[in-house]
Parts: C-alpha cells; sequence; structure tokens
C-alpha cells in the first residue's frame, strides 16, 4: 500500500467514507466498530471544470488545449474507483472525528437533516462570489461493521457546472490496524 495522495477530493472522500460523522452540535457519533476498515470508492464526475473564462482566454491556443487534455486526463482518472485502508481509533471515534471540511469558513453553512448511531444526512452549501459549492451526504451503518453511503458534490463557477457523485462501502475487516495509522490507498 502507499499513502494516500492529499489532494482536496480524495481527502474529503476518504475522510467521509466512514468518518462523516462531524464532532458539533446536533450529531451523534456513529455505531462503528474501532479496528481496520475496508473502504470502496466510486466516483462519478460529469460536466465542465469550473475554470473562468477570463483565465482561459489568457492562454495561447496551445496553452488551453494542453489544459483542456490535462483536465480531461484528470477526470478519467477520478472516475475509477479506489479502495482505502483507514484505521479507526477508539480515540477517533470517542472525538466524534472533529472532521470539519470547511473549518472557520463563513461562506458555508452546514444542515443536519438526520442523525442517529446508524445514519447520517448531511446538507453543505458553501458561497462565495466565484464559486458556489453544495454537499449532500448519505451514510447508513449496519451492525457495526459495514456501512454504505453517498457524497454528492455540485460545484459552479464562472458559470460552468462541475457535478461528483460518489458511491461508498466500507466493511470492517478486524480490530487490528496493523501497519495502517490513518488512511491509505490500495495500490
Amino acid at each position: 500500500m502507499r499513502r494516500a495522495p492529499k489532494t482536496i477530493l480524495q481527502v474529503a472522500l476518504t475522510s467521509l467514507a466512514v468518518t462523516a460523522w462531524v464532532h458539533a452540535a446536533g450529531l451523534t457519533k456513529p455505531n462503528i466498530k474501532p479496528g481496520l476498515w475496508e473502504v470502496s470508492i466510486n466516483p462519478k464526475i460529469s460536466g465542465a471544470m469550473p475554470i473562468p473564462e477570463d483565465q482561459l482566454a489568457k492562454m495561447t491556443p496551445e496553452q488551453r488545449a494542453r489544459l483542456e487534455a490535462a483536465m480531461q486526463a484528470h477526470m478519467a482518472k477520478g472516475t475509477k474507483p479506489r479502495v482505502y485502508k483507514e484505521c479507526m481509533t477508539p480515540e477517533k471515534i470517542a472525538r466524534g472525528f472533529e472532521i470539519d471540511p470547511h473549518g472557520d469558513d463563513a461562506s458555508c453553512k452546514r444542515n443536519v437533516v438526520s442523525s442517529s448511531t446508524k445514519e447520517l444526512t448531511l446538507h453543505d452549501e458553501c458561497s462565495k462570489p466565484e464559486r458556489k459549492t453544495v454537499t449532500d451526504v448519505h451514510f447508513e451503518v449496519k451492525d457495526g461493521t459495514q456501512m454504505s453511503g453517498k457524497i454528492n458534490v455540485v460545484v459552479t463557477s464562472a458559470g460552468k457546472t462541475m457535478t461528483v457523485n460518489n458511491t461508498l462501502q466500507g466493511k470492517w475487516l478486524g480490530a487490528s490496524c496493523g501497519t495502517v495509522k490513518d488512511a491509505e490507498l490500495e495500490k
């Protein structure tokens, strides 16, 4: 295994896969077993990369063609299913995971639609002058050893919209995390 790349999308997906329950008012900790989890993520990306036309207009035709080709390649790579191993320690579970993807960003608002030990539904919106992001999250936990979920993200900027729809499946592998300290992407 190799260490999971720390891109924004991958960190968000990996963290949300099993640890979507955020330590905040109104959220209940999930009933999941501590130990090693395997999480499969299957993303589907559609739409256009939200890059402003004024930025594209500053490029030569060759630069723009290279950028568009690189973006298409990145989007194609981003739609490949991934499998992660994630160590869920008792401490991480006890803290409620303390994951807040928005930090102190005042433009972001979170709505806890529902929260229980077996299910979580969130709706997040971040509205800035240059970009709007809407994220809907839904997870279910069964018997503390299985989880399934969906994370749908819609990003709109410069009149362009990109949608990322993710389905996730997770299963508890055992009480020992072995060499996995946090989250690792399988080869």
